[in-house]
């Protein structure tokens, strides 16, 4: 007598394995404290990659679609730009102090505007572009454009 390979106690074993780690992988990607970029609502991205918000961020981009963009920092030294810093940037609180400080010099670039409610930002500036933790993020006043 034949058995299906999905009724068979390996194959059973397998199903909920991957059952499992597909629901793992769902509460991980939207995790309360993940790290979301967000965008004002009226403006007309709906997507960038990390390297086109690591591009603004660094004031290399400073006109997105016909759009100018305005970059906003929480807060030197908080939690979420620590995280931003890390996963977006790259660098650390020091590397971008000495960035910020280089870009100066050199171009006459001072680093984008803090401010502790990314959020509330975002909705009150257009072409404003930050980032938050998934649990502050309110749709109704801002756009997600890149889950981290």
């Amino acid at each position: 007598m034949k058995h299906n390979v999905f009724f068979s106690l390996p194959g059973a074993l397998l199903v909920a394995s991957l059952i499992v780690l597909y629901s793992q992988s769902v509460v991980l990607c939207e995790s309360p404290d993940q790290l979301v970029v967000i965008v004002n609502r009226n403006f007309k991205v709906d997507s960038l990659s990390v390297a086109e918000v690591r591009r603004i961020f660094k004031k290399e981009i400073t006109v997105y679609k016909g759009v100018a963009v305005r970059p906003i920092h929480a807060p030197s030294g908080s939690p979420l730009r620590n995280q931003f810093l890390s996963q977006v940037m790259g660098m650390s609180s020091t590397a971008e102090e000495k960035y910020w400080e280089e870009a100066k010099v050199k171009k006459g670039v001072s680093p984008p505007i803090q401010l502790s409610n990314t959020v509330r930002a975002v909705f009150a500036a257009p072409g404003a572009i930050s980032y938050c933790y998934r649990k502050e993020f309110n749709p109704t006043v801002a756009k997600i454009i890149l889950s981290l």
